[in-house]
Formats: C-alpha cells, sequence, structure tokens
C-alpha cells in the first residue's frame, strides 16, 4: 500500500511542476520576459482550468503528504541486525565445562598456595 501510495504521490509532484512551468504568468509565462511593470496594475486573471486543475492537484499532493506521514507513523520500529544481535542473550551461550572422567577427581576446594 505504501508503495503504491509513494508512485502516485511523485506521479503527482510530476504533473504539479509541469502545469506550473505551462501556465501562463502575468509577465508572459515561463518564457516572457520578467519584470516587467506592465501588467502590475492589470485585473487578475479568473481561474482557468490549468489553474484549477494546479489547486486540484496541489490538494491531492497535500493528502497523499499527510497519508504518506500517518502510514510512516503506524509502522512500528525496525530493529537493526546489530540491535538483535546485542539484546539477543540466548543466541550467545558460555562454553561448557569439559566433561569430568571418573578417574579424575576434582577437589572440593581449590588449593592455594601459602605465601608466607
Amino acid at each position: 500500500m505504501e508503495a503504491v501510495l509513494l508512485v502516485v504521490h511523485l506521479i503527482i509532484a510530476l504533473a504539479i511542476i509541469c502545469f506550473v512551468l505551462l501556465q501562463p504568468s502575468e509577465s508572459g509565462g515561463f518564457l516572457g520576459s520578467s519584470g516587467s511593470m506592465s501588467n502590475m496594475m492589470s485585473q487578475r486573471r479568473s481561474g482557468d482550468p490549468m489553474s484549477r486543475a494546479t489547486t486540484i492537484l496541489a490538494g491531492c499532493f497535500f493528502l497523499t503528504s499527510l497519508l504518506l506521514a500517518i502510514y510512516a507513523g503506524n509502522r512500528p520500529a525496525e530493529k537493526s541486525i546489530l540491535d538483535a544481535a546485542a539484546g539477543d542473550e540466548s543466541a550467545v551461550t558460555a562454553p561448557s565445562a569439559a566433561p569430568v572422567d571418573a578417574k579424575t577427581e576434582v577437589p572440593a576446594t581449590p588449593k592455594a598456595p601459602i605465601s608466607q
């Protein structure tokens, strides 16, 4: 589900880029002269289909952004391999004691040399 939502999000982002670059601005569009003051006092254009489509795409972009954020927040935290190995005590075992033969006796208390 997340992959499909991410692909839709990317398609919407590319469509917004295309629509914004293609629609004419007040100074002549993307390839027009910028910085001219000729249209400063002109009326604002009414909403044409390009600007309406841009607005709808922007709303869809925000919606998919919100859904992706909610989806990422509800996902359980993934553990690293190193965290799993460090936290798993049963994976590391102590070396076992060598089997004791019946012929060799193990003293009950170890004998230590007396140094005096």
